[in-house]
C-alpha cells in the first residue's frame, strides 16, 4: 500500500511543475540497540553502542508535493552481551557499518497536515569480534521497507518551521549472508519486518529561492524482524547442521543536522 501511494504521489509530482532541488550534506550521531530472541521470547543477544552518521540529501517540490531522497552511512561499535552454544555468558564487541537509501513524498491534506509515503533499502554489516576460544564472524543484512506517514508543520518565524512526523510500515523478508568460522558461507532468510518511526525537525533559511538552508532534528526508529526459516549448514560441501536467523529488534535514537543549497 505504501509503495502504491508513493508511486501515485511520484506520478502526480512528475505531472506538476517542479522547482530546483536543494542538495545537502548530513551529519549526526545515533544511539543504537540490537536484541535477538529465541522462539520462546527469551533474549539471546543484546547490543548497545553509539554510531556516527553521515550522508547526502536532496529535497524538492513538484506542485504541492514535497519530496526527498536520502543516503546515509552509519558506523561505530556496540557492546555485545550474549550466550554461547553451550549457554555460557559471552561478552564481546561488534563493529557496525550500515547504509540506508530512501525516498519519500508528502502531500498536504488540510492546513498544516500532510500524508506521506516512503520506500527504503537498508544494509547492515555486523562483524562480531572473537573472544577467548569463541570465534567471531561477519554478517550482512539486506532488506526493503515501505511506510505510510503523517506530518504536522508549524511556522515559528518568518523563515523557521517545526515539523513533527510519524511513520508506520514494514517489509517482506530480506536475507543475511553469514560467514561462520567452522562452516561454509550461507545465506539465511529473514522474516517480515515492522517499522515505527517518530521525528521532530526544525528547518530554516531559503525555501523556494536559491540559497542556503538548514535542518536539524531527532528521530526515533524501531524495527522488528521475524525469525527466518532454518537452512542447512555445510563444511566443504558436506552437511554439518542447520541454522536460522532469530527474531531481532532494532532501536535507534539519533540527532542529525543538514546544510543544503538550492541552485
Amino acid at each position: 500500500m505504501a509503495g502504491a501511494l508513493l508511486s501515485a504521489l511520484s506520478g502526480a509530482a512528475a505531472a506538476m511543475p517542479c522547482g530546483a532541488p536543494a542538495l545537502g550534506a548530513l551529519a549526526g550521531v545515533e544511539r543504537s540497540q540490537w536484541e535477538e530472541f529465541d522462539a520462546q521470547g527469551k533474549s539471546l543477544v543484546r547490543e548497545r553502542g553509539t554510531l556516527q552518521v553521515a550522508g547526502l540529501q536532496a529535497l524538492g517540490r513538484c506542485g504541492a508535493v514535497d519530496w526527498s531522497a536520502q543516503w546515509t552511512r552509519s558506523q561505530g561499535q556496540r557492546g555485545y552481551d550474549g550466550i554461547t552454544s553451550t549457554q555460557a555468558p559471552l561478552q564481546t564487541q561488534s563493529q557496525l557499518r550500515a547504509q540506508a537509501l530512501g525516498i519519500a513524498a508528502w502531500l498536504p491534506v488540510s492546513g498544516s497536515w500532510a500524508v506521506g509515503s516512503q520506500l527504503g533499502y537498508r544494509q547492515v554489516r555486523r562483524d562480531i569480534a572473537s573472544v577467548g576460544n569463541v570465534l567471531g564472524y561477519p554478517e550482512r543484512f539486506d532488506y526493503l521497507q515501505a511506510a505510510l506517514g503523517v506530518r504536522y508543520q508549524a511556522a515559528l518565524g518568518e523563515r523557521v518551521r517545526l515539523s513533527a512526523s510519524g511513520w508506520l510500515g514494514g517489509g517482506p523478508g530480506g536475507h543475511v549472508k553469514v560467514d561462520l568460522p567452522r562452516a561454509d558461507p550461507v545465506t539465511l532468510p529473514l522474516g517480515s519486518s515492522r517499522l515505527l518511526a517518530l521525528g521532530l525537525e526544525l528547518d530554516g533559511g531559503a525555501s523556494a529561492q536559491p540559497g542556503w538552508s538548514w535542518r536539524a532534528g531527532v528521530l526515533y526508529r524501531r524495527e522488528q524482524t521475524g525469525a527466518g526459516d532454518a537452512q542447512a549448514l555445510t563444511r566443504n560441501g558436506v552437511t554439518v547442521g542447520a541454522a536460522l536467523q532469530p527474531r531481532f529488534v532494532q532501536r535507534h535514537l539519533g540527532a542529525t543536522a543538514v546544510l543544503a543549497y538550492r541552485f
